[in-house]
Order: C-alpha cells, then structure tokens, then sequence
C-alpha cells in the first residue's frame, strides 16, 4: 500500500508547491516586518497565514475527491482499476493519501503560525513576555473552564467531521461515475449525490440524539462532543468506506 500511497501523493504535487511556496513568501513577508520593525506588516502576515491554515486544510480534502473523479473520467481509471492489487487497497490508499497531505499542509501551516507569532513576542518584548503570554493563556483557559485537553477533543472533532465529508464526498463521485459514467454530467450529479448523502446522515443523527439518554450523555470538558457522537461519526465512516468499496469492487473494477 505504501507505493499506491506514494503515486497519490505524486498527483497533488503541483498544488502542495504551490501552498508551500505561498507560505514561504508569507514567511518572509513577516520576518522582512520584523527587520524593518514594521507592525502592520507583521500582523497582516500572520492573519493571511492563520487564514491560510483554515483553506489549504479544506482545499486540498476537496482536491482529493476532484482527482478522484478525474481519475474516474479519463483513462487513468482504466489504470488504476487494472493495477495487481485489491479494491480496498486502492480506496484506502486514496483516503490515507488524503488525510496524510491535510495533515502535513495544515500542520505546517500552524507550524509557521506559532513560530510567527513567538517570533514577534520575541522582538517586541523578549523572552520574558512570551513566558507571560503562555501564563497568560493557560489561565485565561482555566477561568473559563477550557483546559489544553479541549484542543485536542476540538482536534479531534475536526478530524472525524473532515474525515466524513470526505468519505462521502468519495462515494458521491463513484455513485455518480457508476450511472453516468463518463458524461460531463456527472460532476453536477456527484455534487447532487453529495448533499443528498450529507442530508441523510443528519436525518439519521438526529433520531439517534432522540434516543432516552444519548443526546444528555457528558461531553468531553467543555466541547460540545460525546463518546456517542464519536460512535457515530466511525461507524458512518466505516459504513461510507464498505459502500464505496463494495461498489467500486462491483461496478468499476476490471
């Protein structure tokens, strides 16, 4: 699996350089502020990075399913289907190269955030104010009944809702490719297919939170996330990856 993944990673190569590239020159939009001890530079250089974190994250989910779709439409889809390997290897390579490339853009975006912003406490107050920006925080969260753990949980939320989009935003494309295969209508009906698939699953997440004890269960601190919200959110997953490899295996496989 991990060649399939590597020839994933290949095929959103151009859009990485360019966040990347994007980044850098940020970067050194910032670090040009503080060489010349120009405020406003330096703030409009970390609010376009910390906004940049947010779109590249869903960007290139989205790229994901555009490349798969193209896949499914142009002769690559022949290729893919006729490589020595099983279905689900090939699906799970997708959506590991997926998650793998949000993680490591969105990663190094927040990355390149934290050390901006340490950077311009640094050169403004020392070392000192930094230490008393970071007390500052730790006890602003406390008062306010948010603890360094929610981080995680909201992580952790973010993760597993990204994550579903994605897995139907995958099974959209192969419904719609399956119908109408190679039409150029098939992209609008993916997107149709995409909504209508999210309709459904909030249908069915708001029966379960009519259920006698569910939707009062304890969250996690102070996150509006409970152990059944995170039952649900894998077992749709799951259930959106064995019908879109179910599918595949039947309709699209060669």
């Amino acid at each position: 699996m991990g060649k399939l993944i590597k020839y994933e990673f290949r095929k959103q190569r151009t859009s990485r350089v360019a966040i990347f590239i994007a980044l850098a020159v940020t970067l050194a939009g910032f670090w040009t502020g503080i060489l010349f001890d120009n405020n406003e530079i330096m703030s409009l250089s970390i609010i376009i990075m910390s906004m940049g974190a947010v779109f590249v994250l869903i960007y290139v989910g989205i790229e994901g399913i555009l490349v798969f779709n193209r896949d499914l439409r142009t002769k690559q889809s022949y290729m893919l289907w006729m490589l020595p390997k099983s279905i689900w290897e090939i699906l799970g390579a997708k959506f590991i190269s997926a998650f793998l490339q949000m993680l490591i853009v969105f990663g190094i975006s927040c990355a390149a955030v934290g050390v901006s912003v340490a950077g311009a406490v640094l050169t403004i107050g020392g070392l000192a104010d930094l230490v008393r920006m970071g007390q500052k925080m730790s006890r602003t969260f406390v008062e306010g009944g948010i603890q360094w753990t929610d981080f995680v949980y909201i992580a952790f939320g973010v993760f597993l809702a990204w994550t579903l989009v994605i897995m139907t935003g995958f099974l959209a494309v192969i419904l719609a490719r399956t119908v109408l295969v190679k039409s150029k209508f098939a992209g609008g009906l993916a997107v149709i297919l995409f909504f209508a698939i999210n309709f459904a699953i909030e249908r069915i997440y708001d029966l379960m939170n009519k259920i006698p004890g569910i939707a009062s269960s304890a969250n996690f601190g102070a996150v509006d996330l409970n152990i059944w919200d995170v039952v649900f959110y894998i077992v749709v997953c799951l259930a959106l990856f064995g019908a879109s490899g179910l599918l595949a295996e039947k309709k699209l496989s060669v």
